[in-house]
């Protein structure tokens, strides 16, 4: 029987085990929604089908052929394709470029350009994307790109699809429009679709069968009929009942408000309603694209304000840059370290003083030594371990983000902003962090985490706030009335 069969697929990280033992399949000419919680491995497990990563155990099946694949090209050559969360389009490719990547038409090795163009205009105005198709992609908004690499696989040579949060930058009627082409697509061609989205309501009205993933293992799955919204609510947030709590800090009143935002739009945020102290560490939670790090960004200069207020101890803020931002004393860790964090082939150092130079300078000169003492100081109170003068890259998980904290606490800011803080890093190492933060609230920092780790929020927040779909403007909760459960059924209810 034609499909694409997982049966017993396992993958742990540095000894951590990530799936344990995962059986599922997916037939031509079906969806079959793939759910699960933040870190449920669903992310890992479509890389594995998609070629992205190999499994450590277990056994894929493409239409009863046993295949291991150890790239994602390798993958394509069977027709299975995978459109992630990061999106892989070209920028400098024009749109039709992009669209025929890889097929080209030509005649007599000359690209037919202007035969593409008109192919792909139409093509693009019957999934109702209407844009110029001589455009280079890094000039579309970023729901064009997400459409449009959509659109690039359905029109492949692919006989099963992987779309991992599609609709996440889309609106309600751009959301409905893919998946109802999504659909058409599925049953004209006989592809097999698996769709990992947070949008319940959305995908549910295409699936012909879901899957749940929980801690790493199927938990729920059901097919036609059977298949019931209030049932993956219930295996999504079930598992966290009985869990082990983490254990909580000691709780901080906190002082003044220091932050205080209302009705902030911008790039895919729709309106936050936040206010958060001195002293108190102010955790963020919601699902994949609720706007958390867009929100984040925002407030550091990094994306454009169009709507709502920003008041910093009481003063009017409205940032147009990171360097405003940094002047006005806020600092930002980035979820992406090695992207936009530290600057690889820089010592350790030279990236902790990054954002302060200018305080070292002393007549047209900088003072080196005082600089590098500084530096020195500050990493050895927050226990990074490497030479002053190696190069970041070279340094652990752990003590790379320790170097970005470092550079946090060289600035002195009154506001830090922390986006995924333990991301990538081990158990020790996050102990760590989790001391740094709490002694920068302390010391009467006013501090607000992002993280995708239920655990974690609870562990190092004195108040958790909601994010859904773009928008907060629910009143941030002691982290006691939080546990695991709550902030899972918080999360997928329904916007108000």
């Amino acid at each position: 029987m034609s499909s694409y069969k997982a049966e017993g697929v396992t993958k742990s990280f540095a000894g951590v085990g990530v799936l344990h033992g995962i059986d599922f399949e997916v037939k031509p000419g079906t969806i079959h929604g793939l759910f699960g919680h933040n870190g449920a491995g669903k992310s890992t497990f479509l890389k594995i089908l998609a070629g992205a990563q190999p499994q450590d155990d277990g056994a894929l099946t493409v239409d009863d052929e046993a295949v291991r694949f150890d790239s994602p090209r390798e993958a394509l050559a069977k027709g299975i394709g995978c459109v992630y969360q990061e999106l892989r389009l070209i920028p400098n490719l024009t749109v039709a470029e992009n669209l025929f990547l890889g097929r080209e038409v030509t005649v007599g090795g000359f690209k037919r350009t202007a035969e593409m163009n008109s192919y792909c205009k139409k093509l693009l105005t019957g999934y109702g994307l209407n844009i110029d198709v001589t455009r280079t992609v890094k000039g579309l908004s970023h729901p064009e790109k997400q459409l449009l690499e959509v659109i690039a696989n359905l029109e492949g040579k692919v006989r099963y699809l992987f779309l991992d949060e599609p609709t996440t930058a889309l609106d309600g009627k751009q959301s409905a429009d893919l998946l109802t082409h999504v659909r058409r697509i599925a049953l004209e061609r006989n592809i097999g679709v698996v769709l990992v989205s947070h949008k319940l309501d959305e995908v549910l009205t295409v699936c012909d069968e879901a899957t749940v993933l929980s801690g790493g293992k199927v938990v729920y799955y059901a097919s036609g009929k059977d298949v019931s919204k209030q049932a993956i609510v219930a295996a999504i947030v079930g598992d966290a009942h009985g869990k082990h709590v983490a254990t909580r800090h000691e709780e901080r009143p906190g002082g003044d408000i220091f932050l205080r935002v209302r009705g902030l739009t911008g790039k895919r945020l729709k309106g936050a309603d936040i206010e958060a102290r001195r002293g108190e560490v102010l955790g963020l939670y919601g699902l994949v694209g609720s706007g958390r790090t867009r929100f984040l960004r925002t407030l550091y200069g990094m994306e454009p304000i169009t709507a709502g207020t920003i008041e910093i101890a009481g003063e009017p803020y409205r940032p147009s840059n990171p360097r405003q931002a940094i002047r006005t004393g806020i600092a930002f860790l980035t979820e992406e370290r090695k992207i936009d964090g530290f600057i690889p082939l820089m010592s350790s150092f030279q990236n902790v003083i990054l954002s302060t130079l200018p305080k070292y300078r002393r007549g047209g000169f900088v003072d080196l030594a005082g600089a590098r003492a500084s530096a020195q100081r500050t990493l050895g109170s927050i226990g990074t371990r490497g030479r002053l003068d190696e190069p970041t890259k070279s340094l652990s998980g752990g003590n790379q983000q320790k170097v970005l904290l470092g550079r946090i606490i060289e600035q002195n800011a009154d506001l830090i902003l922390l986006d995924e803080p333990t991301k990538g890093v081990d158990i020790g190492a996050k102990s760590d962090i989790y001391d740094i933060i709490r002694r920068l609230a302390d010391e009467g920092r006013c501090i607000v985490v992002v993280s995708s780790e239920e655990e974690e929020l609870i562990e190092i927040c004195d108040r958790i706030a909601i994010f859904q779909h773009g928008y907060c403007n629910s009143v941030p909760k002691p982290v006691a009335d939080w546990s695991l459960p709550k902030l899972r059924e918080a999360a997928w209810a329904p916007a108000a």
